[in-house]
């Protein structure tokens, strides 16, 4: 994680030292704002500077999101001898489609925004992955293995933010924009697990012995199987950076812009084994996440936008699972090889309207 972290370090630093170590030209002077007027630099409605839409400070977006090679998974070890990490791995992808909405205030110095996205497509691309390591003779053996269909049963997500404009105090040039925020973003990932199938190599028939009997077959997991919820608590602090000296003729105007944030996350799961009697699996967890984004924006009419975003989320946890199954008089909590981590990446196509 401290690589990642320097490395995170280092592109922010050189995001911010570059342009100003070359700049020529003086930045664009910000209307700066003072403690007797901070009311109505947040409220007020200033014309921006070099701003493409005029002197419009509102701004909504519609985005449609797609996630590719994207998973939220976790794992959980053994408490007991001979303590295999892991015991027990679950993997769930979240390869579908998302509708973003964003609402956002620009003042002459601030930034403050919120968006929110949905899930829209029930079905999942990829299978969810159950995999078990139960042979305690050999810890690395592979005992269980299931595949299964998974579906959204009602995912969400909200990130608000605020930012400021830095430009002119780094004396950038015309055109970019360095902006240091602060983020905070909820995640809610609700899936069904449905109709896999499972293969196994073996099973514990002699509870001295602890061997395995040898047998090797596969069996179908018929209807829902998994009934799994994810909620991220993600606090964030990063840069934003701007480039919006792109122009094609008189009236194309391209913007770049990217973005990078680091901070922690908390994150609490729950799960229910539906073919397991009854049995429910919770854990929280704490750790760090990053956050990736990069893209292109055209105004394409006087107020109205349209780009294309790729963006990343990195999440890294580690916390403590309790198991519990009323019916068998189960209840057990431990902390050993508990992690749970999630790898978000997505295009947004999005179009946005200023006013």
């Amino acid at each position: 994680m401290r690589k990642y972290f320097i490395l995170l370090v280092l592109v922010l630093v050189s995001f911010v030292l570059t342009p100003a170590l070359w700049a020529e030209e003086k930045t664009a002077d910000v209307q700066k704002t003072t403690w007797k007027d901070i009311a109505s630099d947040i409220v007020g409605h200033y014309p921006l500077q070099n701003n493409a839409t005029g002197d419009k400070n509102w701004m909504f977006d519609f985005g449609l999101q797609r996630f590719m090679m994207s998973h939220t998974s976790y794992a959980i070890g053994n408490p007991d001898a001979p303590f295999q990490k892991p015991l027990s791995v679950l993997e769930f992808p979240l390869n579908t489609w998302w509708l973003n909405f964003e609402l956002r205030r620009t003042c002459p110095r601030w930034s403050i925004g919120t968006r929110a996205g949905l899930s829209v497509a029930r079905n999942i691309d990829g299978p969810m992955k159950d995999s078990d390591w139960e042979n305690p003779s050999s810890t690395q053996m592979l005992t269980t293995y299931s595949e299964s269909a998974c579906r959204a049963e009602g995912n969400f997500k909200f990130r608000t933010d605020a930012d400021v404009n830095i430009s002119d105090w780094l004396r950038l040039p015309p055109g970019f924009q360095i902006r240091p925020l602060v983020a905070f973003e909820f995640q809610r990932l609700s899936l069904m697990a449905h109709d896999g199938t499972q293969w196994s190599v073996g099973n514990y028939d002699d509870e001295d012995e602890m061997d395995l009997d040898g047998q090797i077959g596969a069996s179908a997991l018929n209807g829902d199987s998994i009934e799994f919820r994810q909620d991220y608590y993600i606090y964030q602090i990063g840069l934003r950076g701007v480039y919006d000296g792109f122009k094609i003729g008189k009236y194309i105007n391209i913007k770049a812009h990217g973005e990078a944030d680091w901070g922690p996350v908390l994150g609490y799961n729950k799960d229910h084994h539906l073919l397991r009697n009854d049995l429910f699996g919770f854990i929280k967890s704490s750790g760090t996440s990053m956050y990736f984004s990069a893209g292109l924006d055209m105004v394409i009419a006087k107020t109205v936008t349209a780009g294309i975003t790729m963006d990343y989320m990195f999440i890294r946890t580690n916390g403590v699972t309790r198991h519990s199954n009323v019916p068998q008089n189960e209840d057990s909590t431990w902390a050993d090889g508990v992690k749970v981590w999630s790898d978000q990446t997505s295009l947004i196509a999005h179009v946005s309207y200023a006013f």
